[in-house]
């Protein structure tokens, strides 16, 4: 892990405090994504980026704290211009302790101000680009965002008639698509914590063996399972249908017993300071019907032909037709997509929202993007869920994790 403190200083109070910054990222790696982020805003005529995605906002401030359910943002100029938070009064001290901010860039706003039906939020960020930045000036926004909604946009407006609005929903997204060694790094140490979980939850499992017993031994190695780093939480639980829910992806677990002929599908996923590695795989109870061994063998020859096939160059919509052509021989398709982007994330979900292994993805893959390719099935009486997260190198794919691919039988 590479950790940089800093120390610097901060006014609360009247008090001054030493405050030791702890930064999972060097200087010199936060300023090469801000050189690029800005390249991309000179392609859009951008004077100004607010990013409301916390994903984004940590991977270009380090700041990171549970605080996105109350309006929150990073300001990111054209010019070299440090960025600049903005958030809850009672997060301020987050914001000095976790980013590369100083403190002159970190603005708080009042509490009068959170889930108010007088007061908004927006209002303090609008006076701050007026303040800054001037009142006449082109602003990109991510409107495809979990965490604006159409008040906030509106008041934006509202406040800043003079300025030109546009969508930049996923400019960092992109940016954000090739990962450095050290983000791959994390991603590493993320995988030791899945597999961890994905082996106590398979030990666990066997007939009379709670649901919930099998995700709390989950969620305890996802955080806990390695002595020398922690897991956090995620952005997503751990997903364990079983029985009638089996078909369901996003259901999970209840209070119920396993029986003896019940399958069991395990998604599970780690966190490693917010990057994230997600593993699926199914156990069954007993002797799994012969079409459930069918789909093992088309998931795993599909799994295997698409990883030999990866490497830079390669489009994304090839991948899933590779696999797509070895699961045919077995006469099972996969109608969703059988992957996606994968690196940073918070609640509510771990993609990117970028790249999708489909058929009309023609993206072109390189060195350095990160994946989970999972070419799980959910029909009605046919469900099984093996999946592999894989990085791209030089020459090909790299898979995350090394676990057995495929169906667990007890």
């Amino acid at each position: 892990m590479l950790t940089t403190k800093i120390t610097s200083l901060m006014t609360s109070n009247s008090n001054i405090q030493k405050i030791r910054k702890i930064l999972h990222f060097s200087r010199d790696e936060y300023e090469s994504r801000l050189k690029n982020i800005r390249l991309k805003m000179q392609e859009e005529n951008l004077d100004l980026l607010l990013l409301s995605d916390p994903c984004n906002i940590y991977y270009a401030t380090g700041y990171d704290a549970w605080s996105f359910y109350v309006p929150q943002c990073a300001l990111i100029s054209a010019s070299n211009d440090e960025p600049v938070w903005i958030g809850r009064e009672m997060d301020r001290h987050g914001a000095c302790l976790t980013s590369i901010l100083s403190d002159n860039n970190i603005v708080a706003y009042d509490d009068k101000y959170v889930q108010s039906q007088i007061y908004h939020p927006m209002s303090v960020m609008a006076s701050e680009i007026r303040e800054r930045y001037g009142n006449n000036i082109h602003i990109g926004i991510e409107m495809d965002s979990y965490y604006i909604d159409i008040q906030a946009y509106l008041k934006l407006q509202t406040e800043l008639p003079n300025c030109k609005v546009s969508d930049a929903s996923l400019l960092v997204n992109w940016v954000r698509a090739v990962k450095s060694p050290t983000e791959i790094g994390y991603m590493h140490e993320a995988a030791t914590l899945v597999q961890n979980a994905m082996q106590s939850a398979i030990d666990l499992i066997q007939p009379n063996v709670r649901e919930c017993d099998v995700a709390a031994t989950a969620y305890s190695d996802l955080v806990s399972s390695n002595p020398d780093f922690a897991g956090s939480y995620t952005s997503t639980p751990p997903l364990i249908p079983a029985g009638e829910r089996l078909n369901t992806p996003h259901l999970s677990w209840n209070s119920s017993r396993y029986q003896n002929e019940t399958q069991i599908n395990l998604e599970l996923m780690a966190c490693r300071n917010r990057y994230h590695m997600p593993l699926g795989r199914s156990v069954y109870l007993g002797t799994p019907p012969a079409n459930l061994q069918t789909i093992e063998s088309a998931i795993v020859e599909g799994l295997d032909a698409a990883l030999d096939f990866i490497k830079p160059g390669v489009m994304a919509c090839e991948v899933e037709a590779t696999w797509q052509k070895a699961a045919a021989k077995y006469n099972v398709q996969k109608s969703a997509r059988c992957g996606y982007a994968l690196g940073i994330a918070y609640p509510p979900t771990c993609g990117e929202k970028t790249i999708s292994l489909r058929p009309d993805d023609k993206t072109i893959l390189e060195e350095g993007m990160t994946f989970h390719l999972m070419p799980a099935i959910w029909h009605e009486g046919n469900s099984l869920v093996i999946t592999e997260p894989f990085a791209v190198t030089k020459s090909g794919a790299e898979t995350f994790c090394n676990f057995p691919r495929k169906l667990f039988v007890k």
